[in-house]
């Protein structure tokens, strides 16, 4: 057993700063608290909570909200505090296959501006990171009269992410991109700590805290877009994998042959992307509006078209197999599917996951939708700028 005598003690600088931060915490939580029950619910003497609290408000991360009602005793009413949400701003962005989007927020997450921009991968990734930094400066712009100044941002990136160093590590499909510093760009950029996470994981954290996944440890999120991929929430964390490739599900393959045409870019999702099939469509449906492919496919089996059923029925089997194959190696309590086409294949896949797995497996469809990525890109940003407003973090204020 270790000596304790021998084990490193806290310095009291480092013991304020944890003072502080359960106290923000404690603040935030309850909405208006007064200095009392602050003392009451941490335990610390009064004393050092007022002294705690002057510095908050003298930074400005806390504000006083008027008086509350005076206890059983009468006296003085109690001044009330509130966390001051428009002492910073914070960035989450989501850098899309089609189009690249950007909020504003306060510290509590309320929206305060939005941007979106035509993404072009064709340009290379240079130009996508320049293209969404001209949407950031956009909100930015138009934000200088709020008080708060940007504390952090949050980029929900493609393909396979380094989330330690906030490089891509590869991309596939659309972009084509290799070790692509998304951080380092963004970091040079504005001047303040950024963080980048594979777009798909930040949809499954986005369920986690928004959607259809609350409250559940452990669910697995497939989403389906021009690319297919996978994020796992294992025991309420984040699972990303050894080489950060947890999820890529594009490389699913089925059988003999499936494996011998794989390629970089993966199998599943050379089958299944939607940009495959607006490619099956064209031929039959070349009027159609293939933006919308859900709307368009629906309406076309409608009319009972023999190349969209073909198309959707080839869609429902396989991924009804993947789903499945996740669900017998995961075990998850929850499949989350995010994506337009799942609504036209929602049962099928219900009904093969049932059939290939003995236990009961929920599939739901995503209660997010298109926000998911930027939810989750979202709750990634407040956590980061709590720390860094209570000195924990990079880049204090």
């Amino acid at each position: 057993m270790a000596d304790p005598k021998r084990l490193p003690r806290m310095g009291a600088s480092g013991m304020r700063r944890m003072n502080e931060a359960l106290l923000l915490e404690l603040i935030r939580e309850k909405g208006v608290v007064s200095r009392a029950e602050l003392a009451r619910l941490s335990g610390l003497t009064k004393p050092t909570v007022s002294s705690q609290v002057a510095g908050l408000l003298q930074r400005g991360v806390v504000k006083e909200e008027g008086a509350g009602e005076p206890d059983e005793r009468g006296g003085k009413p109690p001044t009330l505090l509130r966390f001051n949400a428009e002492c910073g701003l914070l960035i989450a962005a989501e850098i899309g296959s089609l189009a690249t989007r950007v909020w504003l927020t306060d510290l509590d997450g309320q929206r305060l501006d939005c941007q979106s921009r035509k993404t072009r991968p064709e340009m290379g990734a240079a130009q996508v990171l320049r293209d969404t930094q001209t949407a950031i400066d956009g909100v930015l712009a138009r934000g200088r009269g709020r008080k708060g100044k940007l504390v952090v941002a949050a980029i929900a990136a493609p393909g396979r992410v380094d989330a330690r160093t906030g490089t891509v590590l590869e991309a596939g499909n659309v972009f084509h991109w290799r070790n692509v510093a998304v951080r380092q760009f963004f970091e040079s950029e504005l001047k303040v700590p950024v963080l980048v996470e594979n777009d798909v994981n930040l949809a499954a954290l986005g369920e986690m805290h928004a959607g259809v996944a609350q409250g559940v440890p452990d669910f697995v999120l497939v989403r389906l877009g021009t690319g297919v991929g996978a994020g796992l929430v294992l025991g309420g964390r984040l699972y990303a994998g050894h080489h950060w490739a947890a999820g890529e599900i594009g490389h699913l393959v089925f059988d003999r042959a499936a494996a011998e045409r794989a390629d970089d870019r993966g199998y599943l999702e050379r089958s299944i992307g939607s940009d495959q099939v607006r490619e099956r469509l064209k031929p039959a449906l070349p009027e159609a509006d293939h933006h919308d492919l859900a709307g368009v496919l629906s309406e076309a089996m409608r009319r009972r078209d023999p190349v969209a059923s073909a198309v959707v029925e080839d869609l429902a089997c396989q991924l009804g197999v993947a789903i499945a194959d996740l669900a017998a190696v995961v075990d998850p309590a929850l499949i989350v599917l995010d994506g337009e086409m799942f609504e036209l294949v929602l049962d099928q896949i219900r009904e093969v996951v049932g059939r290939v797995v003995t236990w009961p497996v929920r599939v739901e469809r995503s209660a997010l939708g298109d926000d998911a990525a930027l939810l989750g890109a979202l709750g990634m940003a407040r956590s980061a700028g709590h720390e860094i407003v209570c000195g924990h973090g990079r880049g204090e204020m």
